[in-house]
């Protein structure tokens, strides 16, 4: 990762995006660009008074502890939409990765189509941080949804070669097809149990191909597959193992991942149950 681009609007809850994007750039050995974008529609002289404020906020951010033994940190401070800003300034530094955070007005259920966060992810090319928690350090468990499509793939890649040091969980839902239509009291259990054999070995070898593909860099990577709906078995795992980190793919179709997925993607961002990665396959 050679450049990160953590866009705030400098309220209390954006610490936290700015936090974790010092600590990944401090991580990686990244570049760090801050932006924070002014409406353009204000009038020109309180638009340069909250420009000015804005930059002194920024500059006490990159004077602080958390500001210091990074490679690089450039201030930015635009005029214009907030979206269309940063989309614009991460081209032009070639980001690796976009950081934002979560804003109350952005963290309830039903609000994501619409936001900020989503016109990035739908018109962007670059992944896109998600950041809902305070940073107690680096991230140490990741999750990553699988559904073996070309997202999910892209997805995993990601998260394997630009967070080295954390653990990678693939998880994986299913449902066995034609489980329930099976008749018959004596063959039922019988058929029953074959059948769910068989699906298990092929969800199986699908996990291992997808597995053997990666680049794992010398490290296992622990798979999960369970039977049931994406949503109960994602929100099952990240209850259980607690991650710093869950990872989705998404394409460019809608911006947000409707495979397997389906709106599985749009519900972890609308109420993210930890910070939430999206890295966009085409």
């Amino acid at each position: 990762m050679q450049h990160i681009l953590v866009a705030t609007d400098l309220s209390a809850r954006s610490d936290r995006a700015i936090e974790r994007a010092f600590s990944l750039a401090r991580e990686t050995g990244a570049e760090l660009t801050i932006l924070h974008a002014v409406d353009d529609e204000l009038p020109p002289t309180v638009a340069d008074q909250i420009k000015a404020e804005a930059e002194a906020s920024i500059e006490r951010l990159c004077q602080g502890p958390a500001g210091q033994g990074l490679r690089a940190v450039h201030r930015r401070v635009g005029f214009g939409r907030g979206f269309e800003l940063v989309l614009r300034h991460a081209e032009e530094v070639a980001a690796d990765l976009l950081v934002l955070g979560v804003h109350r007005n952005e963290s309830r259920r039903g609000l994501f189509v619409g936001t900020t966060v989503e016109r990035i992810i739908r018109h962007g090319e670059t992944p896109v941080l998600v950041v809902r928690d305070r940073v107690d350090g680096p991230y140490r468990q990741v999750l990553v949804a699988v559904d073996f499509s070309p997202c999910s793939r892209r997805a995993a890649e990601f998260a394997l070669s630009e967070l080295p040091t954390a653990e990678v969980v693939l998880v994986h839902a299913y449902d066995v097809p034609f489980k329930g239509f099976i008749t018959g009291r004596s063959a039922r259990e019988e058929v029953s149990k074959r059948h769910q054999e068989q699906f298990d070995a092929m969800v199986e070898g699908e996990m291992k191909t997808l597995v053997s593909s990666l680049p794992q860099g010398g490290k296992s990577i622990e798979r999960v597959m369970r039977e049931g709906t994406v949503r109960e078995v994602i929100m099952n795992q990240v209850k259980e193992r607690k991650p710093e980190l869950l990872v989705i793919g998404t394409h460019g179709r809608t911006g947000v991942a409707h495979a397997l997925l389906g709106s599985v993607a749009e519900d972890l961002l609308n109420a993210p149950p930890c910070d939430v990665l999206a890295v966009k396959a085409w």
